[in-house]
C-alpha cells in the first residue's frame, strides 16, 4: 500500500530516492491559442499566445507532484540539445531530482506544437525524439527499491520500453514492494494491433491502469465504460480508472465495485494540456496517503480543474492544502451529468 510519509533512500550510488518513481516521456510543448482552425497548404493563420512549457506525461507529473508539495524522482531521455537543457532545468527550478535524466546525443528532445481551441481542446503535432529510446536499462534496480509507487506513464510513443520492457520493469517493481500504474498515450493512427502488442502484455503486472477514455477505447474496442474495464481486468490489470475530462473518471475497482466520480466545474477553462498528468498527480498522492480509490481518483478531479484553469500544463496546479481547501468548498459536477454510456451506466444502477 501507498505510504502517506514523505520518504527518502539513499542508494548504494549514494543518490536519495523519493518513495514515488514516475518513468516515462518528456517533452517540449510549443502551445498556439485560440487555435480553431489550421491554414490551407500554402497559407497562413494568426493566433495571439505562445507559450513554450515542458511537456510529456512523466515531466508533467513530476512538476505537478513538486508544486503540490509531494517529492518524487523521475526517469527520462532527452536529447543533448537546448531543449533537453529547458527540460532539465525547469525540473531543477521546481525542485524535481534531475539525475534520472538520461541525456541521449544521438536525438534531439521530444517536441510537440499543441494547439489550443478556443473550448479548451487540444490537437498536437509531435516528434518523438529521445522518448523513443527510453528502455529498460534506464531504471537500474537501485531506482526501484524502497519505491511505494511506479507509475509508468506515456505508453505507445516509447519505443524501446513499450511492450514486454514494460512488463518487466512493471513486474520488478512488484516484487521491490512497490504499487504499479500504467498511463497511455493517445496516438490517433495506430492500429489495433499495436496497441495490443505495447500494452496487453503489461497489463498483468499493473495495479492501477489509468488510461483516458479515447485510449481505453482505442485498446478495447469497446465503448461502454463498465464493459471496457472489464476487458482490462479480464487481461490482468488490477483497478482501472477511466479519464473522461470534464465528465470525470470512471473507476473499477479488485472487487468489481464501479463508481463514476464527477469532475469539478471551475472557470475559465484556458488550456486542458496535461490535465490528465495534473490527474495522475493527484491520484498519486491520494494513494501515497491511503486513500480508497474513488477518493484519490476525486483528488486527481480536483488537482486538473486547477490545472486547466492556466496556459500550460501545470502553471495552475496550487499546493495540497489550497487543493483541498477548494473540494471542501465546491460540489463537484452531478455525476448523471456523464456522457453516454457513462451517464447512462450511472443511471441505471441508481434506479436499482
Amino acid at each position: 500500500m501507498a505510504c502517506a510519509t514523505n520518504r527518502t533512500l539513499t542508494t548504494g550510488l549514494g543518490i536519495e530516492m523519493n518513495d514515488i518513481l514516475i518513468v516515462g516521456i518528456a517533452t517540449v510543448d510549443a502551445i498556439g491559442r485560440p487555435l480553431d482552425e489550421f491554414p490551407r497548404p500554402g497559407g497562413l493563420r494568426f493566433f495571439e499566445h505562445l507559450t513554450i512549457s515542458t511537456g510529456g506525461c512523466a515531466i508533467n507529473c513530476s512538476i505537478a507532484l513538486a508544486k503540490l508539495g509531494v517529492p518524487c524522482d523521475v526517469v527520462a531521455r532527452v536529447g543533448t540539445d537546448i531543449l533537453g537543457d529547458f527540460v532539465a532545468a525547469e525540473l531543477a527550478r521546481h525542485g524535481v531530482p534531475t539525475d534520472g535524466i538520461v541525456r541521449d546525443s544521438s536525438t534531439s528532445t521530444a517536441f510537440t506544437f499543441v494547439a489550443v481551441g478556443s473550448s479548451g481542446e487540444r490537437s498536437f503535432f509531435h516528434t518523438t525524439g529521445a522518448d523513443a529510446r527510453i528502455c529498460r536499462a534506464d531504471v537500474p534496480p537501485d531506482r526501484l527499491r524502497g519505491c511505494k509507487l511506479v507509475f509508468v506513464t506515456g505508453a505507445m510513443v516509447m519505443d524501446s520500453l513499450d511492450g514486454e520492457p514494460t512488463a518487466e520493469l512493471l513486474a520488478d517493481a512488484r516484487a521491490a514492494g512497490a504499487t504499479t500504474l500504467l498511463d497511455t498515450v493517445y496516438v490517433e493512427t495506430a492500429p489495433a494491433a499495436e496497441w495490443h502488442r505495447r500494452i496487453v502484455p503489461t497489463l498483468p503486472y499493473v495495479d492501477y491502469f489509468v488510461p483516458s477514455r479515447a485510449e481505453a477505447c482505442a485498446l478495447s474496442g469497446l465503448e461502454d465504460l463498465s464493459a471496457i474495464a472489464r476487458d482490462f481486468q479480464a487481461r490482468g490489470a488490477a483497478n482501472v480508472v477511466i479519464k473522461l475530462g470534464e465528465r470525470g473518471a470512471f473507476c473499477r475497482d479488485t472487487q468489481s465495485r464501479e463508481r463514476l466520480m464527477p469532475a469539478f466545474q471551475v472557470e475559465p477553462v484556458v488550456d486542458a494540456t496535461g490535465a490528465g498528468d495534473c490527474w495522475s498527480a493527484g491520484f498519486l498522492v491520494g494513494l501515497r496517503e491511503g486513500l480508497p480509490l474513488e477518493q484519490a481518483a476525486l483528488l486527481g478531479n480536483a488537482v486538473a480543474a486547477h490545472g486547466i484553469q492556466a496556459p500550460g500544463a501545470t502553471a495552475g496546479v496550487k499546493p495540497l492544502a489550497v487543493i483541498r481547501a477548494f473540494m471542501q468548498a465546491n460540489r463537484p459536477r452531478s455525476p448523471g451529468s456523464a456522457c453516454d454510456p457513462g451517464g447512462a451506466w450511472q443511471s441505471q444502477r441508481e434506479k436499482r
